[in-house]
This record gives C-alpha cells, sequence and structure tokens, in this order.
C-alpha cells in the first residue's frame, strides 16, 4: 500500500503528485497535512518526519522523506513511462539539476516566498503568537531563515541569495535549451523538468517570473510546454485561486525592491 502525506498547496508536494499523475499511478492513499493549522507538529506526524516537512511517503510500512527522493523512487517502483534517461551518464547529469534544485532552488524560492507574502502576515501577528511560531520550528537553518527573510525584507542576505540562484536556473536552462531540445536533458521529459516546475509555479505565483523569462525565449517556451502538461495541470500545481490573489497583492507591494536588488545584483555579477 502507497500512502502520501502531503499538503495540497506545498510545492515539494507538488513534485510527488505530479509524479504520480505522470506515472498514472491512482491507488495511494491521502493523508492531507495542513500546514498552516500547523498538522506537521502533530507527535504522531513527527514520528514519520521528525523535520515536520511534507511529503512524506509510506510504502509497505516503510517511509520514504525528501520530495525529490519520492519523485526517484516512484519512477523505480512504476517503470512507465520512465522519468530518467538510459544512459547512466546522462542520469547523473540530470540528478546535478536536482541536486542544484533541492539544495539552492528551494531556499531561494522560500526566501522570496517569504519576503513577498508571509512576511506582512508574520509582522501582524501578536508578538507572544510570533514568538510561539518561532518556537514550534524543528530546523535552526530554516528558522534563521526565515527570521531574516521577515525581519530585515529584501535587505536579508538570503534575498540576495535567492535572487542570485534562479538568475544562475533560468540561464543554465537556456543555455542547455539553446540546441533545439525541447526540455532540460533533450527528448525526454525527466525528473529534472518536473522537479523544477513547482518551484517556478511558486515564483510565477509570486509574479516574478515574467522578469526571468522576458529575454529568455527558450525557457519561456519550456515553461509554458510545463504548464501544458497532463500531470501538471492534475497536480493542480501552483498557488490555489484564493493564494494567487494573496501572493499578487502582496507580491505587488515590494515589487519594486525586488527589481531594485536584481538590477544591483546584475551589475555587480551579471
Amino acid at each position: 500500500m502507497l500512502e502520501l502525506f502531503y499538503f495540497e498547496n506545498s510545492i515539494c508536494s507538488e513534485r510527488a503528485l505530479m509524479t504520480f499523475a505522470e506515472k498514472g499511478v491512482t491507488d495511494w492513499v491521502p493523508h492531507h497535512v495542513h500546514l498552516f493549522e500547523h498538522q506537521q507538529f502533530d507527535p504522531e506526524y513527527l514520528k514519520i518526519n521528525p523535520k515536520a516537512q511534507v511529503p512524506t511517503l509510506v510504502h509497505e510500512g516503510e517511509i520514504i522523506r525528501e520530495s525529490s527522493l519520492i519523485a526517484d523512487y516512484l519512477d523505480d517502483l512504476y517503470p512507465e513511462p520512465p522519468l530518467k534517461p538510459q544512459s547512466l551518464t546522462a542520469t547523473a547529469q540530470m540528478r546535478e539539476w536536482i541536486k542544484e534544485t533541492d539544495e539552492a532552488g528551494y531556499e531561494g524560492v522560500a526566501s522570496l516566498s517569504f519576503v513577498a507574502v508571509f512576511r506582512a502576515k508574520l509582522l501582524a501577528m501578536p508578538e507572544d503568537d510570533l514568538n510561539a511560531y518561532w518556537a514550534g520550528q524543528t530546523v535552526l537553518e530554516r528558522t534563521q531563515r526565515q527570521k531574516s527573510c521577515v525581519y530585515d525584507g529584501y535587505e536579508s542576505p538570503y534575498a540576495l541569495r535567492a535572487i542570485a540562484t534562479w538568475e544562475r536556473i533560468f540561464s543554465k536552462i537556456e543555455e542547455v535549451l539553446a540546441d533545439g531540445r525541447p526540455w532540460i536533458m533533450g527528448e525526454q521529459f525527466t525528473l529534472a523538468d518536473l522537479n523544477l516546475a513547482p518551484f517556478v509555479a511558486r515564483l510565477d505565483g509570486l509574479q516574478l517570473v515574467e522578469p526571468w523569462l522576458q529575454d529568455r525565449p527558450l525557457t519561456q517556451k519550456w515553461w509554458q510546454a510545463i504548464q501544458a502538461r497532463r500531470s501538471y495541470i492534475e497536480a493542480r500545481v501552483g498557488p490555489s485561486a484564493g493564494e494567487t490573489e494573496t501572493m499578487r497583492i502582496e507580491g505587488a507591494k515590494v515589487f519594486g525592491e525586488f527589481e531594485q536588488k536584481r538590477a544591483e545584483y546584475l551589475a555587480a555579477y551579471g
């Protein structure tokens, strides 16, 4: 039996949901973990995911954590259609893309989300509630990043790192697509594309994709193809309608700061 513990608007959960859709797998048991109701801190859930994160996959009692590992596991469990290249070399190169997305891309999206949207919400909390929110965190590095983004906004070093990260990732996508390939690894849609998709969708919800893609036509075409893919639609990747409106409103308030910080980065390092 396959069980997935997830939050439907979690970008990492969307990776698992997209993989299920790519494979046509429907016989799995859903367990919705509502992050905004703090269900991820339930003692029973912490037994299977001590980091209080989603998603978590349980297969015949065995636990698989981390969204990219879950997607890779499902690809092995359901070989058709394959989401990894046949070549071992190409598979290693694909995993390099995923590694960068996991290590830097996720942090970048999370930082920009906190600066653009969650910052205002958290700063509006009563002090006791905000302190309780920080105290409830289970990963020190995550708490430090969130605090920096909340208290310092686009002046946070994490915001600058986020801009640098996604500038690099989008530049790399444009570069590899220059030979005419439709997907990152070539003619085949792979886990490289799938693992990137929810993160780009979040940036899109924050109204930040257009500045990065306006001078990158090949990446823009790739992103349009991602959004048209059946798995993207079935997994309902991207912010919900209500979230999109909130992100649009809150993101617009600090969009000028984003443009200024990006311009500063390009002037110094571009």
